[in-house]
């Protein structure tokens, strides 16, 4: 299983930093640069509220499915119609929530026109998380890892033409109506692959059956909520409540830009650990080995990452956008940091997903809202964006220090299975590295290389994973 892991691992690191970096910044960086500041903070503040209220059109249905799949293959075929079913259910409502929520929130005219067509794309884009499921819960991943890119290239080679032959024409709204093109044409693609493994037919509408999928869904749809939820308000806080603050969100947009590029790698090896716990779970077999490997990679990497990226985030913005100032890179430093504890969320949110302890987090993930809605009120009227992103930071750091804690106490998993002392040692060495580095007369990228060098010296060197220990798992079947 461990071998497995690590080779889906590496091949979705290969797919997405080739794709999904190109379309971050050669696509999505170019079209913020080349609209105004508020068009862009606007499209990324409405996008924040698709996502906080995509989770009625999920219900938690992907990570159920992928749960439920894993240890029950055959089950694929005899729920899929119901599923089906829900989805159409849900989609209805999601979009009654999200013209309601946007009201309520003062967007009027063009922007309920914006927010429905980023509605959809959202709607879509949960047909699709489910029909992955469906591959992930089959131990297809490599063509999940596949799928994971589709419509990043859609769009690359969409949005790309407009760049280069009409940039005139480029417009926020073009922008996401070529993200609902390009989920259409995933989900359709999906539903041809998987068409001899489930039946197409008309949905199910037996309530006794939804009723029993919407129960198992439940406890991770609150949580997803809950966890989008104060990961996600920032961007409409700061839209709504600044002065100027639909460009401030096109600032903080930048900044979130870099952690969604680096984060998508940790959320999609999350999607290979569920499924994979699930299976270990439902076998009754050891989950040690694999929780290990998971956070010495996940954590490990990201500290890297992360600390190289908040030590020079000052030219790393500038080298990236027309409009960058000194707020931007101070967004940058906080959100990069937050980058570790994400990792560490997507390390044992998984496990505790799998295990269906993932419900008992559910207390903690609402105090981390109200943590971040009190910490950006007192934070936004003192220092604007840069705040939400210090308050990002703390909010994010504290949860996943407490579902780690929780998670180990619950699963009486000892805390030498993960070796934390050598994950501090690690730390704290690539900080004291940075410091040295950002005084040094070296130029910011040759730091911000050696200070990446090192960081995998450290991994090497402190035994978070060894180069045997790498090759004997690409070798392993």
């Amino acid at each position: 299983m461990l071998s497995s892991f690590f080779r889906n691992a590496l091949l979705l690191l290969t797919l997405n930093l080739a794709v999904k970096g190109t379309y971050l910044f050669a696509i999505e960086r170019t079209v913020q640069n080349l609209l105004p500041e508020a068009d862009y903070g606007l499209y990324f503040s409405l996008l924040g509220l698709g996502m906080i209220l995509q989770i009625i059109a999920d219900a938690g249905l992907q990570l159920y499915n992928s749960r439920t799949i894993s240890g029950h293959r055959q089950l694929v075929a005899k729920y899929f119609p119901y599923f089906l079913a829900l989805k159409a259910v849900l989609g209805i409502v999601f979009f009654m929530a999200l013209v309601t929520a946007g009201i309520i929130l003062g967007y009027r005219g063009a922007q309920i026109g914006l927010l429905l067509l980023i509605g959809t794309g959202q709607l879509l884009n949960s047909l699709v998380l489910y029909l992955r499921s469906n591959l992930v819960g089959l131990g297809r991943y490599a063509l999940d890892s596949a799928f994971s890119i589709l419509d990043k290239v859609c769009m690359i080679a969409g949005i790309g033409a407009v760049l280069l032959f009409f940039p005139g024409r480029l417009s926020i709204q073009l922008f996401a109506g070529a993200q609902v093109l390009s989920w259409s044409i995933t989900a359709v693609a999906l539903g041809w692959l998987l068409r001899g493994r489930v039946s197409f037919r008309l949905p199910k509408f037996r309530p006794a059956t939804l009723w029993m999928l919407l129960r198992g869904g439940a406890p991770f749809a609150l949580a997803i909520l809950l966890q989008t939820a104060y990961s996600r308000t920032d961007a409409i806080m700061i839209e709504r409540l600044l002065p100027a603050g639909a460009e401030a969100a096109g600032h903080y947009a930048a900044g979130y830009r870099l952690l969604d590029a680096i984060n998508t790698v940790g959320w999609l090896l999350a999607g290979l650990l569920l499924p994979m716990y699930a299976r270990l779970h439902a076998r009754r077999e050891d989950i040690t080995e694999l929780l290990r490997f998971s956070v010495h990679l996940l954590v490990g990497g990201s500290l890297i990452v992360a600390v190289a990226v908040a030590a020079y985030a000052g030219p790393i913005v500038e080298l990236l956008y027309d409009f960058a100032e000194p707020r931007t890179a101070s967004i940058l430093f906080f959100l990069a940091l937050t980058f570790v504890a994400q990792c560490l969320n997507y390390a044992y949110g998984a496990l505790l997903g799998a295990t269906g302890l993932l419900g008992r987090m559910n207390y903690v993930f609402a105090l981390g809202i109200l943590l971040n809605v009190t910490g950006n009120l007192w934070a936004l009227p003192r220092y604007g964006a840069p705040g939400a992103a210090a308050v990002t930071l703390l909010t994010q750091t504290f949860v996943a220090v407490v579902q780690a804690a929780l998670a180990h106490r619950w699963l009486r998993l000892p805390l030498a299975t993960v070796g934390w002392g050598r994950m501090l040692v690690h730390g704290g060495s690539l900080a004291l590295v940075a410091v040295l580095l950002t005084r040094s007369d070296l130029g910011w990228f040759t730091s911000f290389l050696a200070l990446g060098f090192g960081g995998l010296m450290s991994v090497f060197w402190l035994r978070l994973f060894g180069v045997g220990e790498v090759l004997d798992l690409l070798r392993r079947r």
